[in-house]
């Protein structure tokens, strides 16, 4: 492997994910963007992060399935090494906390924190001996529910939180190696699922409710996953660093 480092970004084919893998898309970086279903989507973010310089692998895996954990980490060991893991997948359903069936929460369970657990159990060894870092994608909803409705977040909502705790107890017993473990909570981001016409009064509403007046674009909140995923930010370790253009302050 020729490359200086090896990111893998999980969920890395769309949304947040995909602006996360460009921007880590460089020459002397190797790019491993993990998909479950999309494989169109997957390869054109994959031609996109190639033609920016980057050496790509596509690993497509289910990462609620230990298996689909063990095909990714069969990538990484043909790698040598890992130096940067973004944890980003998770499992997308709607259901209010009472009526959410025990598989529909134990899957938004498997993807979330159960995935980055099985990752990081044989991962950390490829971890170079310098260390390297663990970044988390998160949510407000962890924090506050939006509205009535908002209830039915709720599956997502508490696997996002369980990250939270991971990140916080991870980072003290990676530290030693010299990993930092963090995580990005964002607010809405201008992702393809927000670009509905029918979302228009919605993304007004919102952008209304933002100081900053107006929504993310995704690769405004991919820096500051980059930032925490690199040199520059290797003195933070065990933090929930907020995105959201200060909508979570009002």
């Amino acid at each position: 492997m020729s490359s200086e480092r090896v990111v893998l970004v999980t969920g890395g084919s769309r949304g947040w994910g995909r602006a996360i893998s460009l921007r880590y898309a460089q020459p002397g970086t190797t790019v491993v963007i993990n998909y479950a279903h999309d494989v169109d989507a997957a390869q054109v973010t994959a031609d996109e992060a190639s033609e920016r310089g980057a050496e790509v692998i596509l690993a497509k895996a289910d990462m609620g399935e230990q298996a689909g954990v063990n095909s990714v980490l069969d990538v990484l060991r043909r790698c040598g090494r890992v130096d940067v893991v973004i944890h980003n997948a998770f499992f997308q359903t709607q259901s209010h906390p009472l009526d959410t069936p025990d598989e529909v929460f134990d899957t938004a369970m498997a993807v979330g924190p159960k995935a980055l657990l099985r990752l990081l159990r044989e991962g950390v060894e490829l971890f170079p001996d310098e260390g390297g870092h663990v970044v988390c994608t998160l949510s407000l909803a962890t924090q506050r529910i939006f509205n009535k409705r908002g209830t039915d977040y709720f599956p997502m909502a508490a696997a996002k939180a369980a990250l939270e705790v991971c990140i916080r107890y991870l980072a003290v017993d990676l530290a030693p190696r010299a990993i930092t473990v963090n995580g990005v909570s964002a607010g809405y981001i201008a992702t393809e699922n927000m670009s509905g016409d029918d979302l228009s009064a919605f993304r007004q509403q919102i952008s209304s409710k933002t100081p900053l007046g107006r929504i993310a674009a995704p690769l405004e909140v991919a820096e500051v996953v980059y930032f925490l995923g690199s040199a520059a930010g290797g003195w933070v370790t065990g933090q929930i660093v907020t995105a959201d253009g200060g909508f979570s302050l009002i």
